[in-house]
C-alpha cells in the first residue's frame, strides 16, 4: 500500500477506513487511523490560523497579548475534496434510508419525550439527593461542592473544535476575545466554571480530519471486543487536535486557573464522552487536576449533606439532563441531527445550515429585544418550531409544586444558547433561574458572574464584546419578559 505522502488521490485514505467495515481487527483499524490521521493533518495544515500570543506570570499578574481581528472572520476556504465526497456519500445513503429513519426518529422522539416527562417529575428529588449526598434517582451523579462565597465566571457552550469550517470560535472571532477576558478574571482572583459543551465531539466533517473522525467513529464501533479501546483512541486523537487548535486558551486555563485550583468543569451533551473516566484522565493531561462533574453545588460556608438543599445557594449544571432529545442516555436524536446537519454542510453548492448567531442576533440581544421567558416545547415530540428541546416551563412548574421551605437555590444552566436571568414563567412570575447563553456569538460571548459576597443579589448576566478599544463588558438586566442593557 502506498504511503499517504505518495497517494495522488485525496480520497484514498477514506477508502482505507471504509474497508474496515469488513475487517474487524482492532490492530488493522488502529494502523489505518494513524495513517489517515497523518494524511489529514497535512491536508488541513493551511486551515490553522496563527495562534494568539500569550505570556503570563500568574504569581504577579496574567498578561495576554492577542491580535483581536475585529473586522473580518477567517475566510471559509471550504472543507476540501475528501469532506465533500464523504458528504455526498452520506447524503445519498441518508436519502435512500429516509423511509426507515424518519419513522424511527419520530417514534424515538415520542418515546424519549415520555421518559423525559418522568425525569422532570423526579427532578426535585434529584436535587434533594445531590445536596444530601445520596444516590440520585436520575443519571448524572458526579457532584462537586464549591464555596458560594467566592466569585465565579460561568461560561458554557464554547464548542471548541478542530480547524476548518467547524471552528465556530474562530469563525465568530471570539477565540482571542475569550482569552483576553479570561486573563482579566484570572488576575482578579475569580474562579472559572466552564459549564458544558466545552469541547465539541458531536460535529463532524468540515475538514479532512473532521471527515476521518466521522468515518473512524462509525467504524470504530464495529471492531469487535476492541471497540471500546478504538472509541477512546479516536476521541483522544480528536481532543488533542482541539487543544492544539486552541493552544493559547488551554495555556491560560492551565496557568491562570488550574494551577491555583480555580478551574471547574461540568459535562454537557456535546462533550458527553467524559462519562468515560479514561477520557477524563486524558483531559487531565491538558488541564491538570480537572474533575469533570455533572453538577456543581455552590454551598454556604460549613454546609454539608446534613443541611441538604437549605445549605445550597446555587446548582450549576449544563442543563441537558431533562432535555427530550439530548438527555443522558437518550441523546440519539440530538446527536443524529447534529451529525446529519454538520455533515451535509460539506456538500458543494448547498446552503449552509450551521445556524451560528449573526450580527442581527447580537443586536437583538443588546437592543432590549431578547426574550426573558422560560422555553416551552410540544408535550408529544419534545420540541418546538425553533427546535428547542428543553422544556423549562414544565421543569419549573414541577419545581414550584414541590418547593421547599425557603425556596429552591438558583438553578444555573447553559445548553439552550439563550441567556436569561430571572425569566418569567407562564404566569408572568420570575423564577430563580439563570442561563449563561452562548460562547460563540458574533464577535462576542455571554456569561454569568456569581459574586458570593452579595447574598441577596449574587448573579450578573454579561456580554463581552470585541471593540476597536478592546473587550467591552455589557451587563444585561431583566425587564419583565425581555432583557435590557444596564
Amino acid at each position: 500500500m502506498d504511503s499517504p505522502a505518495q497517494d495522488p488521490s485525496p480520497t484514498r485514505p477514506l477508502a482505507w477506513l471504509l474497508a474496515l467495515f469488513a475487517s474487524f481487527g482492532i490492530r488493522t483499524w488502529v494502523q489505518a487511523l494513524a495513517r489517515a490521521g497523518s494524511w489529514a493533518d497535512r491536508r488541513d495544515a493551511h486551515l490553522r490560523p496563527p495562534a494568539a500570543r500569550v505570556t503570563m506570570d500568574v504569581e504577579v499578574d496574567v498578561e495576554v497579548e492577542v491580535d483581536l481581528d475585529l473586522a473580518t472572520a477567517l475566510p471559509d476556504s471550504g472543507p476540501g475534496t475528501p469532506a465533500a465526497v464523504w458528504a455526498t456519500t452520506k447524503a445519498a445513503v441518508g436519502l435512500a434510508a429516509s423511509p426507515l429513519t424518519v419513522p424511527a426518529l419520530t417514534l424515538a422522539a415520542l418515546r424519549t419525550t415520555r421518559v423525559n416527562a418522568a425525569r422532570i417529575e423526579a427532578f426535585p428529588e434529584h436535587l434533594h439527593a445531590l445536596s444530601e449526598g445520596r444516590e440520585p434517582p436520575l443519571p448524572g451523579a458526579r457532584t462537586l461542592r464549591a464555596p458560594a462565597a467566592a466569585r465565579y465566571l460561568i461560561t458554557s457552550d464554547l464548542h471548541r473544535c478542530i480547524p476548518g469550517r467547524l471552528d465556530w470560535p474562530e469563525r465568530q472571532r471570539v477565540k482571542e476575545l475569550y482569552a483576553a477576558v479570561l486573563a482579566g478574571y484570572a488576575t482578579d482572583g475569580w474562579h472559572l466554571i466552564e459549564n458544558g459543551d466545552v469541547e465539541d465531539f458531536w460535529m463532524v466533517g468540515g475538514s479532512t480530519w473532521g471527515t476521518v473522525y466521522d468515518i473512524a467513529s462509525l467504524t470504530g464501533g464495529a471492531v469487535g471486543p476492541g471497540r471500546f479501546d478504538a472509541r477512546r483512541r479516536i476521541l483522544s486523537e480528536h481532543l488533542d487536535r482541539i487543544v492544539d487548535n486552541n493552544a493559547a486558551i488551554y495555556e491560560l486555563l492551565r496557568d491562570g486557573f488550574c494551577s491555583t485550583g480555580r478551574y471547574h468543569r461540568t459535562m454537557g451533551n456535546h462533550d458527553d464522552v467524559f462519562t468515560d473516566p479514561r477520557l477524563c484522565e486524558h483531559l487531565g493531561t491538558h488541564l491538570p487536576g480537572v474533575q469533570v462533574a455533572d453538577t456543581i453545588l455552590l454551598s454556604d460556608d460549613g454546609a454539608g449533606p446534613a443541611e441538604g438543599i437549605h445549605g445550597i445557594r446555587a446548582v450549576v449544571a449544563h442543563g441537558h439532563l431533562t432535555d427530550s432529545w439530548n438527555g443522558h442516555g437518550f441523546s440519539v436524536l440530538g446527536r443524529y441531527v447534529t451529525w446529519l446537519a454538520t455533515g451535509l454542510d460539506d456538500l458543494p453548492g448547498v446552503r449552509k445550515v450551521d445556524a451560528l448567531p449573526d450580527e442581527a442576533n447580537l443586536d437583538r440581544l443588546l437592543g432590549g429585544r431578547a426574550s426573558n421567558r422560560l422555553i416551552a416545547v410540544d408535550s408529544r415530540y419534545g420540541g418546538n418550531r425553533r427546535f428547542d428541546t428543553l422544556d423549562e416551563q414544565r421543569l419549573f412548574a414541577t419545581l414550584d409544586e414541590q418547593r421547599p421551605a425557603g425556596g429552591w437555590p438558583w438553578l444555573v444552566y447553559g445548553h439552550t444558547h439563550f441567556p436569561m436571568l430571572s425569566p418569567l414563567d407562564a404566569d408572568g412570575d420570575p423564577v430563580r433561574y439563570a442561563n449563561s447563553g452562548c460562547g460563540v456569538l458574533d464577535g462576542a460571548f455571554s456569561a454569568l458572574e456569581w459574586d458570593g459576597s452579595d447574598p441577596d443579589d449574587p448573579l450578573r448576566l454579561v456580554v463581552w464584546r470585541s471593540t476597536p478599544d478592546g473587550p467591552r463588558r455589557i451587563e444585561l438586566t431583566p425587564d419583565g419578559a425581555t432583557l435590557r442593557v444596564g
